[in-house]
C-alpha cells in the first residue's frame, strides 16, 4: 500500500552529540498532517480491492427509484468509473420518502437525468450518464456488452422480463431487487448457464406480463390494474448493499451466489437464501438467441441519423445484394394500422408494444386496429429514407444482418453513437 509522506527537511529535537558532525543522526518527525489519504484509502485496506479496476469498469443500472437510488449512491461511493442509469419517470413528492438522491425541488424533473447529477456530486470520478425512456427500446445492445454487470432496480414484471432478455443476448451477468413493504430479495444471473428471471416466474406472473400488451402486441392502459407496492426506504437499502456487494464482487472475479435468490422477511427479520434452477419452460432458455462470443461488426452509424439504406448498405458490403436487416427475436415494428370492418389503414411507425391501445383506435369504429408487423426489412418497404431511430432502434444498438439465402449471419453495431456513453 502506498501512502503519500510529505518528508520534512528538518530531523528531530533530540541534541547532537559532542564531536559529531551537524545532523549526523536523529529522528524523521512525521507529523499527521503530513500523510496524505485519497478518497480510497480504507477501501484499499481491503486485500482483494482493486480501485483501478472498479474506476475502468462500466455499470448499467435500470431504474432509479428506491432501489436505484441506492445503488447508484453505492457505486459513486465506491469509486465505479461509469454508471448508465435508465429510467422513463419523473419525481413525484412520495419518491422523497425513499430516494436518498431526490430533493423537495426536484419534483417534476427526470429522476435518471437527477440522480446523474447526485452521482457526480457525490464523487467527481465517476461519470453517470442518464438515459431518459423505457428500457424495452431505449438501452442499446452495445451499452450492455461494455459493461461488467446489470443492476435491476425495477417495479414491474413487464420491466424486469425485457432486460433479463437483453442481458441473456449479451450473456452478460444481472443482479435484480425488489421490495415488499419492509422485505426485500436479490436474484444473481449469469446468462445462459444459470437461470433467468423469467425462468422463476409462475404462471400468474406470466398472464401479468402478457397482461401488458393487447393480443395485437399494443400497450394497454394500467389505469385499474392495482395499486403500487407500498415499500421502505430501510428496505431499499438493505436490498441494495446486498446487489451492489455481489456485483463488486463479480467485477473483481471472485465468487457469487449465481442462480440464486437471497432476501430478508422485514416482519421476522429471517434471512432465506435458495437456488432458482433453470425452467424447462422458460421462453428466454427455450428459443432466445445469446449473442455472446459472437463476432460484432463496428460500423460508424448512428441511430438518430443514419438511415435504413445505410444500414442495407453495410450489410450487403459484407453478405451480397439481396442481404436483409433482421429485428427476430429483438423487437418488432409496426409500419401500419387497418380495420377490416371499415376497411381504413393508417400509416404509423412504431415498436410494437409502445403504441398504445388508445392510440391505434379506428376513428370510424373506435376499435382498435390491427397493426401490420416487421420484424425483417430489405428496402422495398418504402422506409429506406426513415433513421434507425425512427424505425425503434436505440443509440449503440446491435442488430443482425441475413444474408439472401439465410445462410449466413453477422452482428452490426451503432458504434457511431459510442461518445453518447463513453
Amino acid at each position: 500500500m502506498a501512502i503519500e509522506i510529505k518528508v520534512l527537511d528538518k530531523r528531530g529535537d533530540d541534541p547532537e552529540p559532542s564531536g559529531s558532525a551537524p545532523n549526523a543522526y536523529g529522528k524523521i518527525q512525521i507529523r499527521g498532517e503530513d500523510l496524505v489519504e485519497d478518497r480510497y484509502h480504507r477501501l484499499r485496506l481491503i486485500k482483494w480491492w482493486d480501485q483501478e479496476l472498479l474506476a475502468n469498469t462500466t455499470v448499467v443500472v435500470a431504474g432509479a427509484g428506491a432501489l436505484g437510488n441506492e445503488a447508484i449512491k453505492n457505486l459513486a461511493l465506491l469509486g465505479v468509473g461509469r454508471l448508465i442509469v435508465c429510467d422513463m419517470d419523473g419525481i413525484e413528492t412520495s419518491n422523497l420518502t425513499r430516494s436518498v438522491l431526490f430533493r423537495q425541488h426536484d419534483v417534476g424533473r427526470q429522476k435518471a437525468e437527477v440522480a446523474c447529477e447526485r452521482a457526480m456530486e457525490m464523487n467527481p470520478d465517476t461519470v453517470a450518464i442518464p438515459v431518459q425512456g423505457d428500457l424495452r427500446y431505449s438501452i442499446g445492445l452495445g451499452v450492455i456488452r461494455r459493461s461488467a454487470v446489470v443492476l435491476g432496480c425495477l417495479d414491474n414484471i413487464a420491466a424486469r422480463v425485457y432486460l433479463s432478455r437483453h442481458c441473456y443476448r449479451l450473456g452478460k451477468p444481472s443482479i435484480d431487487a425488489g421490495l415488499d413493504t419492509v422485505s426485500c430479495d436479490v436474484y444473481t444471473f449469469t446468462p445462459p448457464v444459470s437461470s433467468c428471471y423469467e425462468c422463476r416466474l409462475k404462471e400468474a406472473d406470466r398472464k401479468e406480463f402478457r397482461r401488458r400488451q393487447s393480443c395485437l402486441k399494443l400497450a394497454r392502459d394500467e389505469t385499474g390494474f392495482g395499486g403500487k407496492v407500498p415499500t421502505s426506504p430501510t428496505s431499499a437499502a438493505i436490498a441494495s448493499g446486498i446487489q451492489t456487494q455481489i456485483a463488486v464482487r463479480l467485477i473483481h472475479g471472485l465468487r457469487i451466489p449465481a442462480g440464486r435468490r437471497l432476501g430478508l422477511y422485514g416482519i421476522s427479520d429471517v434471512f432465506f437464501d435458495y437456488e432458482i434452477g433453470i425452467s424447462e419452460d422458460c421462453p428466454a432458455h427455450g428459443w432466445l438467441e445469446c449473442l455472446e462470443g459472437q463476432e460484432i461488426h463496428e460500423t460508424q452509424l448512428c441511430a438518430a441519423t443514419s438511415t435504413l439504406d445505410e444500414l442495407l448498405g453495410e450489410i450487403r458490403a459484407r453478405l451480397g445484394e439481396g442481404a436483409i436487416l433482421s429485428l427476430d427475436g429483438d423487437r418488432e415494428v409496426i409500419v401500419g394500422l387497418s380495420c377490416a370492418a371499415c376497411d381504413q389503414r393508417r400509416d404509423v411507425l412504431a415498436v410494437a408494444g409502445d403504441l398504445s391501445e388508445d392510440d391505434a383506435r379506428c376513428e370510424s369504429c373506435h376499435e382498435p386496429m390491427a397493426p401490420d408487423l416487421r420484424s425483417q426489412f430489405d428496402g422495398t418497404e418504402g422506409l429506406g429514407h426513415k433513421t434507425l431511430a425512427e424505425l425503434g432502434l436505440p443509440s449503440l444498438h446491435i442488430i443482425k444482418g441475413v444474408d439472401a439465402e439465410g445462410d449466413q449471419e453477422q452482428l452490426f453495431e451503432l458504434t457511431g453513437d459510442l461518445s453518447l456513453f463513453f
